[in-house]
Order: C-alpha cells, then structure tokens, then sequence
C-alpha cells in the first residue's frame, strides 16, 4: 500500500477501525453477482442457480457466489445477472427514487449502476452516459445483453450534456472518477497509480460533474454522489464545497445500511457530512463513499424537443409483416431514431442528440426485408412464436455460444434459443438446421 495513504487513513479512522482495514487487505474478496430483476425473481434464480449462494443482506436480489467464472455461464449470456461487488451495488438504492423518474447516470459504464436504476423506473427511462467512446461501447454490450427496455446510452461531456437537458432530470446519479483507494484489495494497478497529483486531477472532475449535474436537476430531485475512494477531499471536502455555491439540502439515508457502513466524516460543522455513508473491506465489499443531496434551489426550464419519427407506409408494412409472422404481440411502440428502427417502453420524448443506443432497437430493413436485431432478441425474445427451449447442461447451448449451427425441431424462419426459458440470441431455421445469429463479438472463447 502507498505509505501516503495509510498515513492519511490512520488519521481519519479510529485506532481499531484502522487496525481492521489494514487486516481486511490480507483477505480475499467475495465474488458477488446482482439479478435482473426484470427477467427474473430471486426466488426463481434461488430455485435454479447452479452456483452455491449467500444472500447480501440487507440488499434484495444479490448474492456472494463462489463460482469462479461467471462470465462465461449461459445465465450471464442469457442477462439473469450482473457481476458486481456489493458496495457498489449501494448508491442507486439510496435516494428516494420513483417508478416515472426520468434519471441520468452520468458516468455509467460498465453499466451495474444502470442496471440498478433502470429496475427501479419501470415507468420512467434512464439516459446512461460514459464520456469515454470505448467505455460507451462496453457499457452498450451489458445493457443489451441485460435486456434493459428503458435505457438510452449516451457519450457526451457534463458540459455538452447540460446545454441539452436543462433542468430535466428528477434525479442524477455521480458515480464519479477517482483514485480508487476503495479498490486497492483488489486493483494493483488502482494501489500503484495512486498519488496525490491524481487526487488533485480527479477532485477536479468531480467538481465539475457536481456543477454541471446541478443545472440538469429539476427542482426537488435528488443528486447522488458516489466514489470509490476514502480520501476526505474527493468525498466530505468535495461536497461542502458544492454546498456553499449551490441551494441544496443533505438527504438522511435509510439506517438500514448502517450496520454495513460507518458514518460520512464532519469536517465544517455548518455541513452534516456525516449524514454520508462510507463502506470499507473490514464491513461490506470493498470502499466506497455515498451522499444524496436534494435540489432546493429555483432556475428557468427548457422543453426537449421530441426527436424521434414516425415509420413511413411502406416500413410500416415491412414491420408489421414481420411482427404478424413472427411476434405473440403486435402492440410495441415503434419509432425511427437516427434511420433505427427502434421500440419504446413507454411515450418518452429523444432530444436531438446522438445516442448510442436509444432505447431498444429493434432491426434494420434490407431489400424490403424486416433483420431483427440482438437488442430486440435480449428485450423482447419471450413474445417469439418460434423458439427452441434448451435446458442448462444441454450440449448445443454452448455450440450455439461459440457461433456453430445446431440442429432442432422448430419452424423455418427466425426464432430465439432461450436457456431455460431465457433469451440467448437470435436463429434462423430451415428443415430442422438453426443457422446461428449471435453476434460474434459476443461468442464464447475457450
């Protein structure tokens, strides 16, 4: 460990916390895993699961497993979870958030925070945005591959963000850059890049994201900070800072993660700081720093204009030829983002912008032809008439994951594997042969 930050810990914890953090360091971390909670419930997954689970408590829907490669299992292909450390999993779940919240995870990828935040707006949407292009990328592989209906992906600056989305947003979550002493049980790279240089850098961007954050609030919503890090000017240092430019309020967190964290740390008696959460290795996963402000403060609203189109007759009649032949329903939203022909959860406005991913997409037009798309698959695979239903453990699961044709008695024409009843990816058949659409960046590899 950086000899600098175990000074400044042995500073700001007690004798006998510290002497448990820096016992923590010689012990292994847990694996731990997060359900999508949209495609299946715990009891099932409990019921199911081939891995030997420990619940999370308090947390609902996560579990310590003790499987070692979870990545490559047919239930992580198929989106049942995401892989996740536990302290991570907290700051989604600590704001007052309702189910038509519109929501902005402003520094999204990988994506467990999007997951999060998208099972608790089933009504409402969540924009993810990662400014990093290749980060975006990664980002929009989890979200497809979790099925995720609500979520339109973004990679913008704060800056070029807020120019947008003025006062739009009901809450908005920071998971903000940091110098990751929270990860350094389990980071080498995090533990030999550390410096107080990079503390400087990243409190940096910090501030401005809370800056530019405040301005896409409405009034009355909730700004959740988060990093991974201990250090009091990244965390406490950081937000009393916010507090004396901007009207906002500390918001009391539940006690129900009070066994699990200590307190944030008073640093300016006029600012309650220690209304925030922190974890540590020695309580619950790894290290993490929480806090959730409320906007007080009043400032003028822009409309966002709907950018989203309609489909003209002759797309129209491709689509809707493709859904009568091939879909249990017919009555998906359906819109053109961008030339994307793309489904929506609900009526939710796109401003003129360029995303990723807006919402899900559900296929392109070839030749006067409807080509389904992977995104529709992982959404919406269940509403296929033509499916071929392979139980765990069945040998053409893991020929049809590294891309092979596989043999089964289903109709011609497009259809989904499903394991155990679980969207994998996308067939088309001809007399008994399943020539195999899963995308090929996505394969298994030995």
């Amino acid at each position: 460990m950086p000899e600098q930050f175990l000074e400044e810990m042995e500073k700001i914890l007690k004798k006998e916390d510290y002497e448990k953090l820096i016992h923590s360091y010689l012990e292994k971390p847990k694996k731990s895993i997060r359900l999508q909670k949209d495609k299946i419930k715990p009891f099932l997954f409990e019921r199911m699961s081939p891995f030997e689970l420990e619940k999370i408590v308090p947390l609902e829907a996560s579990y310590y497993v003790k499987e070692e490669k979870l990545g490559n299992h047919p239930y992580h292909h198929a989106g049942l979870f995401y892989i996740q450390e536990p302290s991570a999993m907290l700051p989604p779940l600590l704001a007052p958030i309702k189910p038509d919240f519109k929501v902005l995870d402003l520094c999204a990828a990988p994506g467990g925070k999007t997951l999060s935040l998208s099972n608790k707006v089933p009504d409402g949407l969540v924009l993810a945005n990662e400014i990093n292009y290749n980060r975006a990328k990664k980002l929009l592989s989890n979200v497809e591959r979790l099925g995720l209906k609500n979520v339109c992906i973004s990679s913008m600056s704060s800056n070029a963000l807020k120019e947008i989305y003025h006062e739009y947003f009901d809450a908005v979550l920071i998971d903000a850059p940091c110098s990751g002493e929270g990860m350094f049980r389990k980071d080498e790279v995090a533990r030999k890049e550390w410096s107080k240089e990079k503390i400087e850098e990243m409190c940096i961007i910090g501030k401005h994201l809370l800056e530019d954050s405040a301005s896409m609030l409405k009034k009355g919503g909730y700004l959740i900070y988060s990093t991974c890090t201990f250090n009091l000017r990244e965390n406490e240092c950081q937000i009393i800072e916010f507090l004396k430019n901007h009207f906002f309020e500390i918001v009391d967190i539940s006690s129900i993660y009070d066994k699990i964290t200590l307190p944030g740390i008073q640093v300016d008696s006029a600012y309650l700081t220690n209304k925030a959460k922190r974890c540590y290795p020695y309580l619950y996963g790894e290290g993490q720093f929480m806090i959730v402000l409320e906007k007080k403060e009043e400032s003028s609203k822009k409309d966002v204009c709907n950018h989203l189109q309609e489909l003209n007759q002759l797309e129209r009649k491709i689509v809707e030829e493709f859904l009568k032949n091939n879909m249990k329903r017919h009555d998906y939203m359906i819109k053109k983002y961008q030339n994307n022909i793309v489904v929506l959860p609900n009526r939710l406005e796109v401003p003129k912008m360029s995303l990723l991913s807006c919402f899900v997409k559900m296929g392109e037009i070839e030749k006067e032809r409807f080509i389904p798309h992977h995104q529709f698959v992982k959404a919406y695979g269940d509403d296929f008439m033509n499916c071929c239903n392979l139980k765990l453990g069945d040998k053409r699961i893991l020929s049809y994951l590294r891309g092979e044709e596989i043999e089964a008695d289903v109709k011609n024409g497009y259809g989904v594997i499903l394991v155990d009843g679980y969207p994998l990816g996308l067939f088309k058949s001809k007399d008994g042969k399943l020539k195999n659409h899963y995308p090929k960046g996505l394969r298994y590899q030995n």
